[in-house]
């Protein structure tokens, strides 16, 4: 029975305790007075409006400031993603661009070959008249010298 007693009392303080050690206010005193009052502690005194702006100020500068890298964040994203859309387009222009080429130039080569099979470089029937001419002219040469020669 005294365990449980001490442990019902134990609970107590364990439970009270924390409200004890965090009954000040952390972020200072604003109490308000009177004109001709004391004041309850040292400190600057503040009329109830500049007391009210300083402290959500300080709420919510955090969030001023939150909101603002945030919009910088964007910012900065949607240039980058801007640049790398302008990029993108690049390089697919620049691929169609080449495969254009290239479907060009392999129609042209197929085209090439084929009058390349169609005119094939045989030239035996020119060599042979270029020949036969040569030969008629030589002899006549020959002829003509020797019948000179001989008167």
């Amino acid at each position: 029975m005294k365990k449980r007693i001490t442990a019902v009392i134990m609970s107590f303080i364990l439970a009270l305790l924390p409200a004890i050690a965090h009954a000040e206010d952390p972020e200072g005193l604003l109490t308000s007075i009177e004109k001709g009052t004391p004041a309850p502690y040292s400190g600057i005194l503040l009329d109830i409006p500049a007391a009210v702006k300083i402290k959500t100020d300080k709420k919510y500068s955090l969030m001023e400031y939150e909101l603002k890298l945030d919009l910088e964040i964007k910012k900065i994203t949607a240039q980058h993603q801007l640049v790398l859309g302008n990029l993108q387009a690049r390089y697919d222009s620049l691929s169609e661009q080449k495969i254009s080429i290239l479907s060009i130039k392999d129609k042209e080569i197929e085209r090439l070959q084929e009058v390349v099979k169609n005119n094939p470089n045989d030239y035996t029937m020119w060599w042979f008249a270029g020949g036969t001419v040569l030969g008629v002219i030589f002899s006549v040469a020959v002829f003509y010298a020797a019948v000179e020669t001989a008167k």
